[in-house]
């Protein structure tokens, strides 16, 4: 068992959320419902991706993977790293399918900007489905994580006045990234 697993393990997190973060029960997650969740959502999702992906290397010879996430500006009891100031942005990468040209394209499009970017921190790591895992380099994929306090409410799940720059934001580096991608 990996590092990984044995937090995920720990923890309760990953397909399905089951404690909160200080570890007191957030639900209970019964053997079927599991199966449901993963058998109708998780894996059709995972099967879809690896579709798209191989659609992409047949008829282009590539693929690029843009997963986008937010993180919680405080850090979660739970997190690997703690530490307390967190950047507005985080790329994580993976050292086999995230090209460094295509990560220093990501970061200075936020630095341009004056935003603090973190490089796989407070998280690391990138989607890339299973059997393109590690083999085939053809596969790109770079996580865009945007830190919670540039669009939420503080202590609430409302969207703030910023939300609608930030979402904007977030889509003005596609061309960015685009370009990288089909010199």
């Amino acid at each position: 068992m990996t590092a990984g697993e044995i937090w995920y393990n720990a923890f309760c997190v990953g397909v399905l959320y089951s404690k909160r973060d200080d570890g007191t029960p957030l639900r209970v997650i019964s053997p079927e419902l599991r199966a449901r969740i993963i058998n109708e959502y998780f894996i059709p999702h995972h099967n879809m991706l690896a579709d798209v992906v191989k659609g992409c290397l047949q008829n282009y010879g590539t693929a690029l993977i843009l997963d986008c996430h937010s993180f919680p500006d405080v850090p979660m009891k739970r997190d690997i790293c703690q530490e307390e100031v967190r950047p507005d942005y985080n790329l994580d990468t993976d050292s086999f399918h995230t090209p460094t040209a295509l990560l220093q394209i990501a970061e200075g499009f936020f630095r341009q900007r004056n935003l603090t970017v973190g490089i796989n921190t407070p998280y690391s790591g990138s989607v890339v489905p299973l059997e393109y895992y590690r083999k085939d380099e053809r596969v790109q994929s770079i996580m865009l994580e945007v830190n919670k306090r540039l669009y939420i409410l503080p202590g609430t799940n409302i969207k703030s006045p910023n939300y609608t720059d930030v979402k904007a934001g977030c889509w003005k580096i596609c061309p960015k990234i685009q370009n990288f991608f089909w010199k």
